[in-house]
C-alpha cells in the first residue's frame, strides 16, 4: 500500500532472523552509473554494520558460464554470500566463519544466460557489528578466459536544469489527492510536502472540502539538479464528493520534464463504495535522455489486493519450487511485476509468508493461492510499525496439494514500484500454539468453521431452520447446534490462529434453511491489520461452500444453504449486506408492483425461490405513513424498505421497538414510524428478510400501511 493510506508515516525497514537486507548506494571502486553492477576481474573491499547489514550487486552472464566469487573476512562478524537468478532461484550459498582472514569460494554454474544478483550479509545468529571484507569476482566460459556481458545500464541519476512536475487538474466539487513516489522509495502528498532530493508538493486542493477551487490543482515537483532516473509510480484517491451533484469527476495528469511535456494521463474517478476510497495508480519512466515514458495504469480500489494480476495464468504458469525456512530472492520491475512460487501443503496446517523489499522503492504484495488458484490470503503492509513489506501469518490450509505464492508490489501491473526481494515461506508463528496448528473439532451432521489469521474480533452466528440462533452468546441451542471454538471474542486473543466452529452433531440433521453470518466486531488493536477470513460450510461430511471474503470493521458477510429432507445440501447467494436495499435488483419489479392500500394489510412469503416482495403507494409531500412488516411465521426475520419516487433509499427498519409493537422482549419485526414523506409521487415498499436475498430465514409476512 502507498505511504499516503501509512498515515504520512515514513516506512521502516525491519528485521526477519536478525538480517537487515539494506540495498547500498554505491560500493567503492564501481562509477556511480553502475554501482551495482559486478564486471569479470572486479576486486573491492566493503564494511558491514549495524545500520548497513547487506549488501547487493548484480550481474550478467552468458549461459553455461561459471561465475566464481572468493569472499575473505578481514575482521568482524560471520558473512553469508547467496546467488540467485531473475527469478529469485538461489544459484549458490555459503557463510565464512567468523574472524579475521576466514574465507570461502564459491563456483556457481550458470545454466542460463541473464541477469544475477548476488547478497552479501551479516550472517543469521552472529552480532551486527563492524565487518569488512575483500571481495574478488569472476566470470568463465567453460575452460576459457573470463567473457564479460556488455550491457547497456541506465544512469542512476540525470542533471535536468528545470527539475521534474507531476500536476494532477480535474474538474468537479470533490477532494482529489496526488501522490507520487519517486525510484528511491520518497514520497510527495499533502502530508508529506518535501523529499531529501528537492521534491516538493503544493497545495492540497479542494482538502476536506473546506475550500472549494473552481479550477483544482495539486502539484508535486523536484527542483533543478541531479535527479533519479527510472520508474515513478502515480497515486490519485477519490477522497470525498463536495456536494450532492459530484459523482464521477474527469481527471489529467500532465508530467513535465526539463520543462518540456513527456506525457499525461486522462482518465475518470468515481467514488468508492462502502466508504473507502477509490484510487487510480499509474507510473512514468525517467530514462537518461530527459524523456520520461507515461504509462496510463488504472483502478485499484482497497478491494482490489484480492484480484490476481491480471496477466497472471494460472493453468500456464510454472511456479518455482520453495522449501520452508529457505529465503529466495527475486525482483519486481515494471516488465515482470510479479513472480511465482509452489509448495506442498496438508490440510489443516498453518503457514507463513514473508516478503521484505530490499530496495527503498518497492512496495510489496503477497498473495497464496490453493490448488484451484482461489487466493485464499493476501497482505500489503504487515502490521509493524507502518512498513510496506508485506506478511502473512498462520494461514490455515483448509485442503492438501499443491500451493503457489504470488510475490507482487502495490497495484500490481499498475504500479511503479521496482526492486530487489527476499521471500520467506515458514510454519505456524511464534504465535499460534501446537493445538490451534491441530485441529481437532468435533464432527457432525453440520459443521460451520470460520478461519482468519488477525487479533480482530469476527463473530460467527448460524441460524438454523427453526429460527435459533447459535453464537457467542447463545453457543448451545435447544435443537442441538453447539458453538466448540470462540476465536478473539471480545477481544481475547485466541491461543493461536483464531476459529470459530459451529456445529450439530450426529442425528440433530434438520431438513431446511440454513443463515450463517459473519460480523467483524472489533479490530481490537489500534493500527489493525487487514483481515480476510474463510468460511467454510460441511453437510454430512461434505463441503457445499468456501467462502474468502475481505471485510471492513462493521460490516456483516451472510449466507445461506438448505438440507433437502434427503439430507442433500444446497449452497445459497453469499455477499456482505451493508449497502441495505443496493444489494437488491428490484427496479424491474417496481414497474408492475402490486399497490398497498392504508390500512389495508397484505400477505406474502419469503422463499429460497422469492427473497422479497415489491409494493407501492402514491404519497404526497408532508403526508406521515407508518409501515409495518410482521412475521406470520415464526421463524421468518422480517427486513422492510422504503423508496422515495426518486429511487432513493429513505427509510429501512430491521428490527422494530418492542413497545411499538405491543411486545415485551426483543422482536425481529420491522416497523418504520411517523415517516414524513419528501415529495409527491409512488413510493416503493421492499418487504424481505434480513440478510436480503442472501439471508435464511423463510415464511409468511404481513405488511401494512397506515397514513396519518
Amino acid at each position: 500500500m502507498s505511504e499516503r493510506n501509512l498515515n504520512g508515516r515514513r516506512r521502516c525497514a525491519w528485521l526477519l532472523l536478525c538480517l537487515a537486507l539494506a540495498v547500498i548506494s554505491a560500493a567503492p571502486g564501481l562509477a556511480q552509473d553502475s554501482s551495482r553492477l559486478l564486471v569479470a576481474g572486479t576486486t573491492l573491499s566493503e564494511s558491514l554494520g549495524p545500520d548497513a547489514s547487506a549488501v547487493t550487486y548484480v550481474f550478467d552472464a552468458a549461459a553455461n558460464t561459471t561465475a566464481s566469487i572468493s569472499l575473505e573476512n578481514v575482521s568482524g562478524g560471520a558473512l553469508a554470500l547467496h546467488i540467485s537468478d531473475i527469478n529469485g532461484n538461489m544459484v549458490a550459498q555459503s557463510s565464512a566463519a567468523q574472524g579475521p582472514g576466514a574465507s570461502v569460494a564459491v563456483d556457481a554454474l550458470l545454466n542460463s544466460g541473464g541477469r544475477y544478483f548476488v547478497f552479501i550479509y551479516l550472517a543469521p545468529g552472529s552480532d551486527l557489528q563492524a565487518t569488512t571484507f575483500d571481495l574478488v569476482f569472476n566470470l568463465a566460459a567453460g575452460d576459457a578466459t573470463a567473457e564479460v556481458v556488455e550491457v547497456a545500464t541506465v544512469p542512476d541519476q540525470i542533471l535536468l536544469g528545470a527539475g521534474i512536475e507531476v500536476r494532477l487538474t480535474w474538474s468537479g466539487a470533490a477532494d482529489l489527492d496526488l501522490e507520487v513516489r519517486d525510484p528511491i522509495g520518497q514520497t510527495l502528498f499533502w502530508n508529506s510536502r518535501s523529499t531529501e532530493n528537492g521534491g516538493g508538493f503544493g497545495f492540497d486542493a479542494n482538502g476536506l472540502c473546506e475550500i472549494i477551487s473552481a479550477s483544482p490543482e495539486e502539484t508535486a515537483t523536484w527542483q533543478p539538479g541531479f535527479l533519479p532516473t527510472g520508474s515513478y509510480e502515480i497515486i490519485i484517491y477519490y477522497e470525498q464528493a463536495c456536494d450532492a451533484l459530484t459523482a464521477s469527476v474527469p481527471f489529467r495528469v500532465d508530467v513535465i520534464i526539463d520543462g518540456a511535456t513527456s506525457g499525461a494521463i486522462e482518465d475518470v474517478l468515481s467514488p468508492g463504495t462502502l466508504g473507502q476510497q477509490n484510487i487510480y495508480v499509474g507510473r512514468f519512466v525517467l530514462g537518461g535522455d530527459s524523456v520520461a515514458e507515461v504509462v496510463p495504469g488504472g483502478l485499484h480500489p482497497p478491494a482490489s489486493v484480492t484480484q490476481l494480476p491480471s496477466s497472471y495464468n494460472f493453468a500456464a504458469d510454472v511456479p518455482t519450487p520453495i522449501a520452508r525456512d529457505v529465503p529466495v530472492f527475486g525482483e519486481i520491475s515494471n516488465a515482470q511485476p510479479f513472480l511465482t512460487y509452489s509448495f506442498e501443503g496438508v490440510a489443516n496446517e498453518l503457514v507463513s509468508v514473508d516478503m521484505q523489499a530490499l530496495s527503498d522503492s518497492l512496495d510489496t504484495l503477497v498473495q497464496i493461492l490453493d490448488p484451484n488458484g482461489a487466493v485464499i490470503d493476501v497482505n500489503d503492509d504487515a502490521a509493524l510499525g507502518g512498513t510496506t513489506n508485506s506478511f502473512v501469518a498462520d494461514t490455515r490450509l483448509l485442503s492438501s496439494g499443491t500451493y503457489r505464492i504470488i510475490a507482487t508490489r502495490y497495484a500490481k501491473e499498475a504500479g511503479g514500484t521496482v526492486g530487489q526481494f527476499q521471500l520467506t515461506l515458514t510454519g505456524p508463528t511464534g504465535n499460534a500454539a501446537t493445538a490451534a496448528s491441530q485441529l481437532n473439532l468435533p464432527q457432525g451432521d453440520v459443521e460451520v468453521s470460520l478461519f482468519w489469521s488477525s487479533s480482530a474480533d469476527l463473530q460467527l452466528l448460524v441460524r438454523d431452520p427453526l429460527g435459533e440462533s447459535v453464537f457467542d452468546d447463545n453457543p448451545a441451542g435447544t435443537t442441538g447446534g453447539i458453538l466448540q471454538e470462540v476465536g478473539n471474542a471480545n477481544c481475547v486473543p485466541a491461543s493461536g490462529a483464531p476459529v470459530s466452529y459451529v456445529y450439530w452433531p450426529e442425528g440433530f440433521l434438520r431438513a431446511g434453511t440454513y443463515e450463517v453470518e459473519v460480523w467483524y466486531q472489533d479490530p481490537c488493536v489500534d493500527f489493525p491489520a487487514p483481515v480476510n477470513f474463510t468460511l467454510q460450510i460441511e453437510v454430512d461430511g461434505l463441503v457445499i461452500s468456501r467462502q474468502r471474503q475481505f471485510p471492513q470493521p462493521g460490516q456483516r458477510f451472510v449466507t445461506n444453504f438448505t438440507v433437502q429432507p434427503s439430507g442433500f445440501a444446497v449452497a445459497g447467494e453469499a455477499g456482505f449486506i451493508d449497502a441495505g436495499s443496493g444489494t437488491l435488483d428490484y427496479q424491474e419489479e417496481a414497474l408492475s408492483a402490486p399497490s398497498i392500500e392504508s390500512g389495508l394489510p397484505v400477505r406474502g412469503t419469503i422463499s429460497p425461490s422469492n427473497t422479497f416482495d415489491v409494493y407501492q403507494f402514491d404519497g404526497t409531500v408532508g403526508e406521515t405513513v407508518n409501515l409495518s412488516l410482521s412475521g406470520v411465521t415464526l421463524a421468518l426475520d422480517t427486513n422492510l424498505y422504503l423508496i422515495g419516487p426518486s429511487g432513493r433509499e429513505l427509510a429501512s427498519n430491521d428490527d422494530g421497538d418492542p413497545i411499538e409493537l405491543g411486545l415485551t422482549g426483543r422482536t425481529t419485526d420491522s416497523r418504520i414510524s411517523g415517516f414524513v414523506l419528501p415529495e409527491n409521487g409512488p413510493y416503493t415498499v421492499i418487504a424481505t428478510r434480513y440478510g436480503n436475498q442472501y439471508g435464511g430465514t423463510i415464511g409468511i409476512y404481513e405488511l401494512t400501511l397506515t397514513k396519518a
